[in-house]
């Protein structure tokens, strides 16, 4: 069969070629079947004599009598050739070779010069760069609208060309000359014109009885002109006078004039002109631009964080009429949800993701999905990592899109902001890819990082805690501003208010390796004389307590730790701090340099910096705003590292001497920075500081209560704070009773009835089952998954805690019932709410907030 279905000699030297493995793998068998296939061995053996014998490593034994039968045998039992035995293959004998015989020893003796030949390069440097330049192409951006690579200046200056030559043609007749040359005068005078011609072409045409000719009074290009100078001198009802003299003349009104004309109205959010427009120019169908107009319009109308009721109802109208709105409406409209800062409003806008990739657009595109992943890092939800991930796999996976700038930084905020771990790992390692992962023949990145990615990664490095990732990212931004200042860079990135509100909140959260406590100081003349006497001097043992081996280790050591001090000049070494005096000298030094850049004057008073500093930082702090936020981060590190006293001294000269007003964080954080005050002097000093606090913390407190204008970042959760850490540090300074009376002054102005009485639900957050609805009908956020952020302040009994081990200590049952009291209450009420919110039905938007809760109450 072999012969029939295989040439002899190509299987011939196949076997050849492969009988040297065969005795390494197969030397049992050879051995057991040797008298079975001496025979063809013998053939192969008879091919293998022209051949250079087969490398010794791969036979697994070295001496004679360990190898196999036909290892053993005599070399002059094969001097036949394998086509002349015949025992095998017995169509083979001696005679002429076959043509494949032929063929097969001249492929076995190649020529040396065509060995050469093929180890030469096919190509040369400049063609393989050329090759990749090619496949490695940054790809460009691609235009979605052709009049968006217009240039405006460039349009302009050909629409007034053009405006100036129709005024001089309808004006023919008469003395040009006499209109003034400014831009308004040209179109008003042309507006004039065509109206008496069009007016005049009306009165014709209704005298005549056969039918109207049609006449051209303008060429397109110059209405369209005519439009766009009326739109961009912000002259509405110019446009919309041309855009009627068209329609009246016959003329066809393209839909880019439209919504050109429509956009005047829809930015200043003018609803009732836009729609008047809407039904005069565009009917019952209008067009996507025009859809998107009307709602945008509606967004416009409200005031900023406000849920926008009125744009997703017309929104969810065109649905229902079958036009659903482009997808960059719902973009806008989730966009405007996630500005509200509130928990109804962002999972309003998850809700209408679902929604629109139900009923109108199945796939978001590139803007959107960066969007949507940015929604995951939320300040009023939980983060939701996984979820940004999956968008981002999703987008870039399964879709094939390719990534962008905006979408690589939202995936890498919604990752650090998550503050664990391993996702902050994960964002610096999607960091690493848009920098490395999309580089061209020439190593030039795609992508470059603005202060978006900075902040971004700033924020997860403060999270962890990692002030050695902190302190490069500062650099590098320090070198990018410094390219840019020099014109190395384009895109410019400097240092600014936000970035080093990280650097602070990344030292206050930085734990320096040295621990004070945990250090044992020894007397260095107590030791000095301990050694000199001998017979003071023991040797511990393993007998001995251990408090006595201790002593004695301390005795021994050689040098004595000394407390660290923060360093008078500033030192950045490559090394982090070690103890948390060099952490406030380093911050010192931070804060230092921003002050000498951005307002020198401050650093004439000796109240922040009594010592002038040699700073040899750049200069890129000159853009840094001294802001609240900035301000009390730096505090917070003095908080977190250094002495009680700095810090109450830091608090009152820092704001005054900047001039910069306090907010409700600077005095939350006062109050709770008492709270943590050690025993003893500093315990009473925090308690006179907390008086002074708290009474300026007052005034902001009650213009909260009255809708005034109060400090920023008042809210209820801020007064749950403050309240709180008043009465820890009440309690821990024995005055218990100051403490039970301002848990009675807290249950005055926030009574517990007040927290059960939950808030109406709107339509648009109806739950009920339905294919048809003006409102979302698929949703990723049930009622009971949206947290109720308008709770009104409450107490519970973690805040209380403290106050109540001290009223059990003196033995205070009346004080106790009353606390004990006051948390049930409230936790009934708060119980109360959720239930309330569970049952609510659907209201009407437009239903008052009191009228809903009189309804709940009878």
């Amino acid at each position: 069969m072999s012969g029939r279905l295989l040439p002899h000699a190509l299987l011939d030297l196949t076997l050849a070629r492969a009988s040297a493995r065969l005795e390494c793998l197969a030397y049992k068998s050879l051995q057991s079947h040797a008298g079975r296939v001496i025979r063809r061995y013998a053939h192969q053996q008879a091919l293998l004599q022209d051949h250079p014998p087969a490398p010794t490593e791969y036979l697994p034994y070295d001496t004679a009598s360990d190898r196999s039968l036909y290892a053993k045998r005599d070399p002059s039992r094969t001097e036949r050739t394998a086509l002349s035995s015949g025992g095998l293959f017995p169509h083979s004998q001696d005679g002429p070779l076959t043509e494949l015989e032929k063929r097969i020893l001249e492929l076995k003796e190649l020529p040396v010069s065509e060995i050469a030949q093929t180890s030469e390069p096919a190509y040369s440097e400049s063609e393989l760069l050329s090759i990749y330049e090619e496949l490695l192409a940054i790809p460009s951006r691609p235009h979605t609208q052709g009049a968006a690579m217009v240039d405006p200046e460039s349009r302009q200056r050909q629409d007034e060309a053009i405006l100036r030559s129709a005024v001089k043609d309808l004006y023919e007749l008469e003395d040009p000359v006499s209109i003034p040359i400014d831009t308004r005068s040209q179109y008003s005078a042309a507006i004039t014109k065509l109206k008496e011609i069009v007016g005049a072409l009306e009165t014709a045409s209704s005298s005549s009885t056969g039918p109207a000719p049609s006449i051209s009074v303008l060429p397109e290009q110059e209405w369209a002109a005519l439009v766009r100078t009326c739109v961009r001198e912000k002259d509405a009802a110019a446009a919309e006078a041309v855009i009627d003299l068209m329609k009246r003349s016959g003329s066809h009104v393209p839909d880019v004039l439209l919504s050109t004309t429509m956009s005047l109205y829809a930015d200043r959010g003018d609803i009732a002109n836009t729609e008047r427009f809407l039904t005069t120019f565009a009917g019952s169908k209008p067009s996507d631009p025009l859809r998107d107009l009307h709602i945008k319009a509606h967004l416009r109308s409200v005031a900023p964080r406000t849920f926008p009721t009125s744009a997703l109802t017309v929104l969810h109208d065109y649905e229902g009429r079958g036009l659903p709105a482009p997808q960059k409406t719902y973009t806008r409209v989730i966009t405007s949800l996630l500005q509200t800062r509130s928990t109804m409003g962002e999972a309003q806008a998850w809700d209408l993701f679902a929604h629109m990739r139900y009923v109108a657009h199945p796939n978001p595109d590139s803007r959107l999905y960066a969007v949507m992943i940015a929604a995951c890092a939320s300040r009023v939800l939980d983060s939701q990592p996984a979820r940004a991930l999956d968008l981002w796999t999703e987008m870039t996976v399964d879709k094939g899109m390719a990534p962008t700038a905006d979408a690589y930084t939202a995936v890498i905020y919604a990752c650090a902001c998550s503050g664990e771990k391993l996702y902050v790992n994960e964002a610096f390692r999607l960091a690493k890819e848009m920098l490395d992962g999309h580089r061209d023949a020439y190593g030039n990145s795609a992508f470059r990082p603005d202060r978006k990615t900075f902040y971004a990664l700033l924020e997860g490095a403060k999270r962890i805690g990692d002030l050695a990732k902190v302190r490069w990212i500062l650099a590098e931004i320090v070198s990018e501003s410094m390219q840019a200042a020099r014109g190395d860079a384009s895109d410019l990135v400097y240092v600014d208010e936000e970035i080093m509100t990280h650097i602070f909140h990344a030292y206050a959260a930085y734990k320096p390796p040295f621990d004070r406590a945990a250090t044992v100081l020894v007397d260095e003349s107590k030791a000095d004389a301990s050694t000199s006497d001998g017979s003071s001097t023991t040797t511990p043992t393993s007998d001995d307590p251990p408090q006595a081996q201790v002593q004695s280790a301390a005795a021994d050591a050689p040098s004595n730790p000394q407390v660290p001090v923060a360093p008078r000049k500033p030192q950045f070494t490559d090394i982090l701090p070690q103890s948390r005096p060099e952490v406030l000298g380093e911050t010192r030094t931070l804060f230092y340099k921003v002050l000498q850049d951005v307002a020198p004057a401050a650093l004439q008073s000796s109240t922040l910096f009594p010592e002038r500093m040699e700073n040899p930082m750049p200069e890129a702090f000159e853009n840094v705003k001294l802001s609240q936020r900035l301000l009390n981060a730096y505090l917070s590190v003095h908080y977190a590292h250094g002495r009680f006293d700095e810090g109450v001294q830091l608090y009152r000269a820092l704001f005054s001497e900047l001039g910069v007003d306090k907010n409700a964080w600077t005095y939350v954080e006062a109050l709770e920075r008492c709270g943590r005050a050690q025993r003893g002097f500093e315990r009473k000093e925090a308690l006179q500081f907390a008086r002074e606090v708290w009474a300026e913390w007052q005034p902001g407190e009650d213009a909260w209560r009255r809708r005034m204008k109060c400090p920023v970042g008042m809210n209820a959760r801020m007064i749950e704070r403050a309240y709180a850490a008043m009465i820890r540090i009440l309690s821990l300074t024995g005055n218990a009773c100051e403490a039970v009376q301002l848990v009675r002054d807290f249950v005055a102005r926030y009574p517990p009835h007040v927290v059960k009485h939950a808030n109406p639900k709107p339509a648009l957050r109806s739950m009920r089952v339905s294919l048809e609805a003006p409102r979302p009908l698929v949703r990723l956020f049930t009622p009971v998954e949206v947290p109720d952020d308008t709770v009104p302040p409450l107490l519970s009994f973690p805040e209380v805690e403290i106050l109540h081990h001290r009223l059990v200590m003196i033995g205070d049952t009346a004080n106790i019932r009353y606390l004990k009291w006051v948390c049930m209450s409230y936790a009934g009420a708060l119980k109360r709410r959720k239930e309330a919110t569970l049952r609510a039905e659907p209201v009407p938007m437009d239903v008052k907030q009191g009228d809903h809760s009189q309804k709940l109450k009878q």
